[in-house]
């Protein structure tokens, strides 16, 4: 399998590389022995790290258009050896303390999101007889949602009305995704118009949310934002960039899914829509998912990019 080479144009890029620990078995608190303890029950696989005080849940909530809701659970447990020996209320509080401390021994800037982005039920009851009860956190692609924000929801126990709080599993921080209809993978196809670098280039490239109606270009191959520009006649192995300098953001009209502007992100180098000879109507195509974009840099008609991007799949 060939492998592409990539150049670096004007400036090498960082990258950094996380990672996380799962677990899988059930959040009984062993600490408790036999007696029933009430906690929260796992929503997927612990995310956090062994040696966080608190677990950490990740929801992928996929794609959400401005106004749309989605929900993940909030699962609690009486866990232990008995059933609920009646109805018990138990009750759910915002926990800043809990975010801060899971912030500090996971690495991680959470914050908690405005009210209007996430909500969630300040009681759930665990039925007679029964050992759990799920109830549902409602995450809305609000005015104010902040895509440059990771969000963190940091839930505690205040009280339950039978059991004892669970020491471990008592708190926990939820955290959650959200996409734009634009955003995916995708096979980048194009050229510039600057001689001698008006070669094809075509490469996979990721479009990111960074916006209710605005995508970046991540380039999996240099792993960060950017865009490639062809040095050669063979569009796969020669290919170069400008490094993170050059990071356009497509910005769309959620109406016509039109493109109503280009900006870079990465510098100071001015970014555009181009719009001089050559250019083509730029827009989303919501019956195949593909992307046309023609911008340039500089306001120059002769630092141009045309680009095609070809829908593979999501993110």
């Amino acid at each position: 399998m060939r492998q592409s080479k990539i150049f670096f144009f004007l400036l090498a890029a960082a990258v950094s590389v996380t990672s996380c620990l799962k677990k899988d078995r059930m959040n009984i608190d062993l600490d408790q022995g036999p007696k029933n303890v009430v906690e929260f029950d796992n929503t997927g696989s612990n995310m956090a790290k062994v040696s966080s005080k608190f677990p950490g849940f990740y929801s992928d909530l996929g794609v959400l258009s401005a106004g749309q809701s989605k929900t993940f659970n909030i699962n609690v447990s009486y866990s232990g050896a008995d059933v609920a020996p009646q109805d018990i209320t138990v009750k759910l509080e915002l926990d800043q303390a809990a975010l801060d401390k899971y912030n500090e021994d996971n690495g991680t800037s959470l914050e908690i999101p405005p009210s209007d982005v996430v909500s969630f039920p300040s009681t759930v009851v665990i039925k007679q007889g029964q050992r759990s009860a799920t109830v549902p956190a409602t995450v809305t692609l609000a005015s104010d949602f902040d895509f440059d924000k990771a969000y963190g929801l940091p839930l505690k126990i205040a009280s339950a009305t039978t059991g004892t709080i669970s020491q471990n599993f008592g708190k926990v921080v939820y955290s959650f995704g959200v996409r734009n209809k634009y955003d995916g993978i995708y096979k980048l196809t194009g050229h510039h118009n600057r001689v001698p670098y008006n070669y094809p280039y075509e490469v996979t490239m990721h479009m990111v949310t960074v916006g209710p109606n605005s995508v970046i270009f991540y380039w999996p191959d240099v792993q960060t934002y950017g865009h490639p520009i062809g040095v050669g006649p063979d569009p796969v192995n020669d290919v170069s960039w400008y490094g993170g300098g050059i990071a356009p953001v497509v910005v769309f009209d959620p109406a016509t899914d039109k493109v109503v502007n280009v900006y870079n992100s990465g510098g100071a180098t001015p970014i555009t829509m181009f719009t001089g000879a050559g250019s083509r109507v730029s827009l989303f195509d919501p019956a195949t998912h593909n992307i046309t974009v023609d911008w340039n840099y500089n306001n120059n008609p002769l630092r141009a990019f045309f680009d095609n991007l070809e829908y593979i799949g999501p993110r």
